[in-house]
């Protein structure tokens, strides 16, 4: 076994004792309930005075644990609710589009020089069928992958390694493709957000406040349009 090989399987190894660790001691010392909505219901007062005075401390320590978190194969959901109770929507989607890809386009690049057998071993069989249309168009194509609901976040992320996707247009798809998804995520928390802020009781009526409903609405047009989509050019692929 050469240098390099060893140099391989030590970072291999570090990595996935690192995200180990890393969601071990998230569900231990119970970081979850941060983003648990009785929690933040009944520490709102306390979050929206922290989060205004210090803006711009809190919004740079999201961003850059996000990349972290999402490097590490962490999934995107409880970063999103925390994103648009937190900082709305316009700051909020900003922050998590650019996070989450920044995070995404390092995890493609460590895993595509570091796993690329393992992810070959446990994924390939599985998505087989996307080589041959990747290697077609792999921008569109794998934008189009990125919209589409039901593929697990990391795994998004990995499956480029099987085709050699160029980085470049891994990172404008991540880019565009996680855009209107967590938009529309990040504007469902942040109306809630809002909700909680002016001590609107909370019940069905609240879904049909407009800046709840109408992101609602886009997120199940969305879902019906993706799942289209997938049924009729994706099946036989993925």
């Amino acid at each position: 076994m050469n240098r390099l090989s060893k140099i391989k399987i030590f970072l291999g190894f570090a990595y996935l004792s690192i995200v180990t660790a890393v969601v071990i001691a998230f569900f231990y010392y119970g970081a979850d309930t941060f983003l648990n909505p009785s929690y933040l219901i009944d520490n709102k007062k306390y979050i929206f005075e922290l989060r205004d005075q210090n803006l711009f401390l809190i919004s740079s320590v999201y961003f850059f644990f996000s990349i972290i978190w999402v490097f590490l194969m962490g999934f995107g959901t409880p970063l999103v609710i925390f994103a648009g109770f937190a900082f709305g929507t316009v700051l909020g989607s900003i922050l998590s589009i650019f996070s989450f890809t920044i995070g995404a386009t390092l995890l493609y690049i460590f895993a595509n020089h570091y796993f690329k057998d393992l992810v070959e071993k446990y994924l390939g069989s599985k998505y087989s069928g996307l080589k041959n249309n990747v290697n077609q168009n792999e921008l569109s194509y794998f934008f189009s992958l990125r919209v589409i609901p039901g593929i697990p976040f990391p795994i998004k992320n990995l499956l480029p390694v099987l085709f050699n996707m160029k980085l470049k247009n891994f990172f404008l798809a991540t880019l565009f493709g996680e855009a209107i998804p967590i938009i529309i995520s990040v504007s469902i928390f942040s109306g809630l957000s809002n909700a909680f802020k002016s001590d609107k009781d909370l019940n069905l009526n609240l879904l049909f406040t407009p800046e709840i409903f109408f992101p609602l609405l886009a997120l199940a047009v969305m879902s019906l349009i993706a799942n289209y989509v997938k049924k009729k050019y994706f099946n036989k692929n993925i």
